[in-house]
């Protein structure tokens, strides 16, 4: 198939040729398109979406797919493992080339969740994922985040990636938010 006759199909055609390539091809790698005819290999890298799971459930007529069983995720350095994850595509994309990964919406993740991004750990129940916003909603009871001996907790958190703020939420039932922040020698209250 040429890409430009790929191009032209609808976007649930695209999205169902992607899903018959990975689970014909265990092998295969979706790589987004990049400015250059020949990227470098770090470039692809960090566009590059691997995932795995025991198995995958496609409904293009609603513009998701739902990877289940001992799922993991891998986009450069960031890996989420979980019960169960969703991936939400737009309708239209945006540019005529544009493939799966680029009209990506939102990501859920479910059930034992686990994300390495950033240096840091984020383990929750439920992990909601924006990608236009970069907006990452952990909940669950004790959803946390640890960098490094530094860890917040609290039955929501939502962090925002372009300016590394978040807010942390208790519970209904009097939960509480909890910090553990450990300075160097040379600082802190005392």
């Amino acid at each position: 198939m040429r890409i430009s006759s790929f191009n032209r199909l609808p976007w649930t055609g695209r999205l169902l040729f992607f899903f018959l390539l990975l689970m014909c091809w265990p092998s295969f790698r979706l790589v987004a398109d990049t400015d250059s005819p020949n990227p470098p290999a770090d470039a692809i890298e960090g566009k590059r979406i691997d995932i795995t799971a025991q198995r995958l459930i496609s409904d293009s007529a609603n513009n998701n797919a739902e990877f289940v069983g001992d799922v993991r995720l891998r986009q450069g350095d960031t890996v989420i493992t979980a019960d169960s994850l969703k991936l939400f595509f737009g309708s239209e994309s945006k540019t005529e080339n544009a493939s799966p990964a680029q009209s990506l919406e939102k990501l859920v993740a479910t059930g034992n969740v686990e994300i390495k991004f950033d240096n840091r750990l984020a383990v929750a129940q439920q992990a909601v994922y924006i990608t236009a916003q970069r907006v990452l909603t952990l909940t669950g009871p004790e959803a946390t985040i640890t960098s490094g001996d530094n860890t917040i907790s609290g039955d929501t958190i939502t962090f925002y990636r372009d300016s590394g703020r978040f807010t942390v939420e208790g519970g209904p039932n009097k939960g509480r938010v909890k910090a553990i922040i450990l300075n160097p020698e040379d600082s802190g209250l005392e």
